[in-house]
């Protein structure tokens, strides 16, 4: 891989047969408990999405390859959106939605995901956009993990009313920024969640703890790599009920990214 020779454009019909074919390569390098992390899109939901006035697909290519794909989405006034369970408070015409993300296991760690949001905020914000939401399976820490990266928070944990998934719905403000600004932490309402070293094992627990920090008035906003942790800081609207998880906080640093 060369990444001088990676670029980001937004796909359109000549792309079909490259969007399936990635699709198809990705599901089949995984194992099958891991699959239903990908929602499987048939040829007639790519072509709306390559179509349509709201839905969009944006891509990376190495040279002439297709090796990521997303579709978001910029749903207009007074339209039935997806996830509509999340924020249904903010206006449509406010919205960016992001969906599908896929990346060809073979360029995975090379912030692709993350290439794709920053140019699909740019084209949101230069349309009005100020808001971006994602559900993400919480059975895929990879993908959550890089919306944590890129800036986004954990606002609301439950299960897809859809599908019963376990889900996590993260969102952010966005603006025209070169870098997410720098998290600034109370150390008296931050506290780092011990995801360890195999995250996957640890997942039923994992959603039962972020359910209950949510309910009390808490965002996962970012991670310490060195205590391995989600930190989640206390939102000052909420109230401030002690936390008596055992083997959650590590109180003693709580470090920026």
């Amino acid at each position: 891989m060369n990444k001088k020779h990676l670029t980001v454009k937004k796909l359109d019909m000549d792309n079909l047969q490259d969007v399936i074919k990635l699709q198809q390569k990705i599901i089949n390098g995984l194992h099958p408990d891991e699959q239903h992390f990908i929602l499987h899109r048939t040829k007639e939901d790519y072509i709306k999405s390559l179509n349509g006035k709201s839905s969009n697909m944006l891509g990376v290519f190495d040279q002439d390859e297709l090796i990521a794909q997303t579709i978001f989405i910029m749903p207009q006034k007074d339209e039935a959106r997806d996830i509509p369970e999340f924020r249904p408070d903010i206006p449509n015409e406010d919205l960016v939605l992001y969906e599908a993300i896929l990346v060809d296991p073979a360029y995975r760690g090379s912030s692709l995901m993350k290439r794709m949001l920053e140019y699909i905020e740019n084209h949101a914000l230069d349309n009005g956009r100020k808001h971006s939401l994602i559900q993400i399976a919480i059975d895929n820490p990879a993908s959550w993990i890089n919306a944590l990266h890129h800036g986004m928070s954990i606002t609301k944990v439950d299960r897809d009313p859809a599908d019963g998934v376990k889900v996590l719905y993260l969102e952010k403000r966005i603006h025209h920024s070169a870098q997410p600004a720098p998290l600034s932490l109370n150390a008296q309402n931050s506290y780092n969640l011990y995801l360890g070293e195999n995250i996957h094992a640890k997942i039923p627990a994992l959603f039962n703890k972020m359910q209950y920090l949510i309910r009390q008035g808490y965002h996962g906003v970012g991670l310490n790599k060195e205590t391995k942790s989600l930190i989640w800081q206390k939102q000052e609207r909420a109230n401030t009920n002690i936390l008596n998880f055992s083997n959650i906080w590590n109180n003693k640093k709580v470090s920026s990214l």
